[in-house]
C-alpha cells in the first residue's frame, strides 16, 4: 500500500498503513478526522456535526480551563484560535500556539503550546507540551483536556447503545450546576458496561485511578478503541482524568481525557502550576484493536 501526505482544504492528513489522521490547524489545532482500516475498509471514528449550531464534535483542545467556570471561558480559549504548522512528515504533524495580545487580555501569562500527532500501525500518540515564559511573574496555572468525540456506533449497522465501556476509576466527582460540589462517590468500571446502562448525558467526571488512567470503548461489530494518558506531573486530587459525556442515541460519545477540574481557576484546585521558564508534557495514546 502506498501512503502519501495530502494537504486538503483546512486539513493536514498523515498516515500509517492502518491509521489515517487529519489535523485542522486553523480550527484550534485539533484532530478533525481519525480513520482506521477495519476488515479491509476505512472507517471514520470521529463524530463531526454538520449543524451550524450546537456541539460540533471532533477533538478540540481544552486549555487553560476544563469545563464551565470563571473567570475564563468554558473550556478555555485555544480551541477557537488558529494554530501554526510547526512540522509535518508522512506519519506526523506538529502544530503550535503562542500567547499574543488577544490571549493576554483573558489570561495574563506568556506561553507556548505544541501538539505533535504521530501514527504507527494502529496507534496514535499525541504529545501536548506547555512552556511557560521566563518573563511570567508567577507560576502559570492551567487545566487541560481533549474533547475527543467518537461516532456511535463505530461500525455501521451495529447498535450504539450495545457498545460497551470500561475504565478502572475509583471515584466520581459530583457536580452541582456544572461545578464540583465537593462530594464524591465510589465509581469504577473494571468490567465492560453497555452504554445503554451508562447515562452520560450529564458528564460523569472520573478520577482516583491506580496508575495511568485508561478507558476502552468497544463496538459489538468487532472494533475497539483504547485511550490512555500520562503527564509529567498531576495536581493533587480532586482532579478529573476522564470526563465521560455524550448521547450514543444521537451518534456521539466523548471520553474526554483531562488533567483538570471544572471551575478550577475559581476553586484553586485541579490546576497544574508551571513555574516561569519550565515545560510540562502530557501524552495521550489512542489505540485500535479488532
Amino acid at each position: 500500500m502506498i501512503v502519501t501526505l495530502v494537504l486538503l482544504v483546512g486539513q493536514i492528513v498523515f498516515n500509517s498503513m492502518f491509521l489515517q489522521g487529519a489535523v485542522c490547524p486553523e480550527r484550534g489545532g485539533e484532530l478533525c478526522s481519525l480513520k482506521v482500516l477495519h476488515k479491509g475498509e476505512w472507517v471514520e471514528t470521529l463524530y463531526s456535526s454538520t449543524s451550524p449550531t450546537g456541539w460540533q464534535g471532533r477533538a478540540p483542545w481544552l486549555w487553560p480551563a476544563t469545563g464551565k467556570g470563571t473567570p475564563l471561558p468554558a473550556h478555555g480559549f485555544v480551541r477557537d484560535l488558529p494554530w501554526a504548522v510547526l512540522g509535518r512528515t508522512q506519519d506526523s504533524v506538529s502544530v503550535g500556539l503562542t500567547d499574543n495580545e488577544q490571549t493576554r487580555a483573558k489570561y495574563p501569562y506568556g506561553f507556548a503550546l505544541r501538539a505533535e500527532y504521530r501514527v504507527v500501525d494502529r496507534q496514535m500518540t499525541i504529545r501536548f507540551r506547555v512552556a511557560a515564559s521566563e518573563a511570567n511573574q508567577s507560576a502559570m496555572p492551567f487545566a487541560v483536556g481533549n474533547h475527543i468525540t467518537f461516532r456511535t456506533p463505530l461500525v455501521a449497522g451495529t447498535e450504539a447503545d450495545a457498545m460497551t465501556l470500561l475504565s478502572p476509576s475509583t471515584v466520581e466527582y459530583l457536580k452541582r450546576d456544572g461545578a464540583p460540589s465537593g462530594e464524591t462517590v465510589s465509581r469504577s468500571l473494571p468490567k465492560a458496561v453497555a452504554l445503554r446502562d451508562f447515562d452520560a448525558r450529564t458528564a460523569v467526571s472520573l478520577g482516583g485511578y491506580k496508575g495511568d488512567p485508561f478507558m476502552v470503548l468497544r463496538d459489538p461489530g468487532g472494533l475497539a478503541v483504547r485511550i490512555s494518558h500520562t503527564a509529567i506531573s498531576v495536581p493533587e486530587e480532586p482532579v478529573v482524568r476522564f470526563n465521560m459525556w455524550g448521547d450514543p442515541s444521537k451518534g456521539y460519545f466523548s471520553p474526554e481525557p483531562w488533567v483538570g477540574l471544572q471551575d478550577a481557576h475559581r476553586l484553586g484546585k485541579g490546576l497544574v502550576r508551571l513555574a516561569p521558564g519550565k515545560d510540562w508534557e502530557w501524552v495521550i495514546t489512542i489505540a485500535f484493536v479488532d
